[in-house]
């Protein structure tokens, strides 16, 4: 498959490697997320890779790499990295984080090659990629670490952008834009799984859904696994709890809280954790906030999401061989699953500047709160899209619906009556609606006063430029 989006990590990268002197750059993100393939793709110049396997012995790996780099074969691993400083300017470690488990002594060995390289001013370039999120962070940002603050460029690999997926799909021969945005709402932005797209050569969503519940459905479910377990270690279990509670729903802290016995620390704790050390969730909170403590939780890795919700949720009955009721619970509750994604696309085109409001904004989110005088179960809004302009006090309110011939006025109606409760320059603000659908039955352009913006798939594809 050819190389897709990272811009602007090409553009930083050629910089550095085009640079003099010692430079030290660290690339993380997850496994699968196209490290390895991006920094290859810079590097055209005679480099040196290095593959750290986590489950090898020191001596087996230096005789690989003896074999693989056809260099003398050594002994100790600072021998090793003396050989390989000295005959390349271009060294590239890959999984640098697994010499963790193979001889943690070799970061020491790292920290004194690269100070003696930054004071004599010897023109190298060494990269590390590492798909341990939060082990990498540990190595290169934690003061007690040998590495700490020898990093000159650090880079966060994160998904491909929505943009970037549809391209790829256009390109492998998926033409159907619904079929677009459902694929994306499985495999999110991570390449890898549009590879095995390719290689299979299929060309429709139902070729992709037959081959995961019959013949891949273990590979997905061990995929996952892979991901997952290799960062969380012995607590796995912990985690994936609190993931798949918030794949179902379970998005503010109460509710997380709930599968700890309601204890709100524990909750804080690991949500933390999942936030700050592993990268893998995020807090969002109301744009315009009407508490302080009115934030939500949010799986950031769309694959995940997917993952939690139909592969590990499923996991017994495919012990079990029962595929059958896999594929039923799959049916009953993937498309709604869809319109959260569906709220997720439209939310980053025009973030990114794709999709074109009416006017510029200068914030843009989520909203929902409570409704004063109405009773429990009736007592809250939440709207899918919000966007503002401080300055000329323009706002938007939008609704995402993942449905075939929605009535706008119904939704523009809806719309109306949740903006009230919205407390923002309410004298003097003007209002805007968008609706975002499948397709509509009718189209409005107007609703009491406020321009109304219908957006379908159509629409969509037309921002995408396919």
């Amino acid at each position: 498959m050819k190389f897709y989006n990272r811009e602007r990590e090409i553009e930083l990268l050629k910089k550095i490697i085009e640079g003099k002197g010692t430079r030290i750059v660290v690339v993380k993100g997850l496994r699968r997320i196209g490290k390895t393939r991006t920094i290859l793709e810079v590097l055209k110049k005679k480099y040196a890779y290095i593959f750290v396997p986590k489950d090898k012995s020191t001596s087996i790996f230096l005789e690989e790499m003896s074999e693989d780099l056809k260099i003398p074969l050594f002994r100790r691993l600072r021998d090793f990295l003396i050989y390989l400083f000295d005959k390349y300017e271009f060294v590239f470690f890959d999984e640098f984080q697994n010499f963790y488990y193979m001889d943690k002594s070799v970061y020491s060995d790292f920290q004194k090659l690269i100070d003696k390289f930054k004071r004599e001013n010897k023109n190298i370039c060494i990269f590390f990629a590492g798909s341990s999120y939060s082990l990498i962070n540990k190595i290169f940002a934690e003061y007690s670490r040998a590495l700490y603050g020898r990093r000159d460029i650090e880079i966060t690999l994160d998904e491909l952008s929505v943009k970037s997926v549809f391209e790829i799909l256009e390109d492998l021969g998926i033409k159907n834009i619904e079929e677009k945005v459902m694929i994306y709402s499985m495999f999110g932005g991570i390449p890898k799984f549009y590879e095995i797209i390719e290689s299979a050569s299929f060309k429709t969503f139902k070729e992709i859904i037959k081959l995961l519940f019959e013949n891949n459905f273990r590979t997905l479910l061990d995929e996952g696994n892979t991901i997952l377990k290799s960062e969380f270690g012995g607590e796995y279990k912990t985690y994936y709890t609190i993931l798949e509670a918030i794949s179902f729903g379970k998005t503010r802290l109460n509710e997380i809280a709930s599968v700890f016995d309601n204890n709100i620390n524990a909750a804080n704790r690991y949500l933390a954790i999942l936030r700050k050390d592993y990268n893998l969730i995020a807090r969002i909170e109301p744009l315009i906030k009407q508490k302080q403590k009115e934030g939500i939780y949010a799986i950031k890795n769309i694959f995940f999401m997917f993952w939690f919700r139909f592969i590990k949720r499923c996991e017994a009955l495919y012990e079990q061989g029962r595929v059958n009721e896999i594929v039923e619970i799959f049916k009953n509750n993937f498309n709604s699953y869809v319109g959260k994604i569906f709220e997720r696309v439209w939310y980053e085109l025009i973030l990114e500047g794709h999709a074109k409001l009416p006017f510029p904004f200068t914030k843009i989110g989520r909203q929902w709160g409570k409704v004063a005088d109405k009773p429990k179960g009736e007592n809250s809004y939440e709207i899918d899209i919000v966007a503002l302009n401080e300055r000329t006090k323009e706002i938007l309110f939008g609704e995402c619906k993942w449905q075939n011939k929605v009535n706008a006025l119904k939704i523009a109606k809806e719309l109306a009556e949740k903006s009230q409760y919205v407390r923002w320059h309410n004298r003097e603000r003007k209002e805007n609606f968008a609706i975002f659908a499948k397709s509509f039955t009718k189209r409005i352009e107007e609703f009491e006063g406020r321009k109304v913006y219908c957006y379908d798939l159509k629409d969509l594809k037309k921002f995408l430029i396919l």
